[in-house]
């Protein structure tokens, strides 16, 4: 949309009408939602912010979420740019990103169905690795259009997994009642690692003069190592035996 409307619009009013779209979407979301209990309002003290960093599960949680997170956006953020510069079209590359979240819609959708039946964290878990693994695998060596374009559907369909299933992980994990406040507190949490995320993919790619190698090996190795953290979370509710539903 974006890229439709900058050069009818001009930058700013172009980024008033995406705001304006998605206030109208969060009036809507805002309006419709209901709560299944009713309001019981109390005193918050800080100290329940930090609460539920003392337990293991929720800890290496959002340890392995803010490594992932580290890495979640650079190829949203980077393969449009970096298609263009690989010699795609204008045009078509600004497809990538549509195509890429196309893919999402059922990465969001399907993993948190399988979830229910074969677990959440093993869910998660094969879905990260499948992410980070195409990243180091399919990203790094992309130079063709389909190969970047058969890269965009994958990570999409592997990284909307990790977003939808994220809450429902930490719902798992937590009191009915603090639902809220804990998944509020995961992504305050990992919300540094996305603000810093694209500064790094940037010095990466100045570091390299200009190439994105660098970038996606970064983006490739955070990705597993926040994989791997989820098995150590998982361990941390069932020990480390494959065959059980977590």
């Amino acid at each position: 949309m974006l890229d439709h409307l900058i050069p009818e619009v001009g930058y700013g009013w172009a980024l008033r009408i995406s705001a304006f779209v998605i206030l109208s979407l969060l009036v809507v979301g805002n309006l419709t939602v209901k709560s299944r209990f009713p309001p019981s309002p109390k005193p918050l003290k800080l100290y329940q912010y930090f609460k539920p960093l003392t337990e293991t599960p929720y800890l290496l949680t959002t340890i392995a979420s803010f490594f992932f997170y580290l890495g979640l956006f650079l190829p949203i953020n980077y393969i449009q740019v970096q298609a263009t510069e690989y010699g795609m079209s204008t045009r078509l590359a600004s497809y990538m990103i549509p195509i890429l979240n196309a893919a999402s819609l059922f990465g969001r959708i399907l993993p948190g169905y399988i979830g229910d039946k074969l677990g959440r964290y093993n869910t998660q878990i094969a879905m990260c690795f499948f992410s980070g693994i195409i990243v180091l695998a399919l990203w790094l060596p992309a130079k063709s259009n389909a190969s970047l374009i058969t890269f965009a559907a994958l990570y999409g369909l592997g990284s909307g997994a990790f977003v939808s299933l994220l809450p429902a992980m930490i719902a798992q994990i937590s009191d009915i009642r603090e639902i809220g406040l804990r998944v509020g507190n995961e992504f305050a949490i990992i919300s540094v690692a996305a603000l810093v995320s694209n500064p790094i993919g940037g010095a990466f790619i100045t570091r390299d003069h200009g190439s994105f190698r660098y970038l996606q090996i970064w983006c490739g190795v955070v990705l597993l190592a926040g994989s791997t953290m989820y098995i150590f979370a998982r361990a941390s509710l069932v020990g480390f035996k494959i065959a059980v539903k977590a």
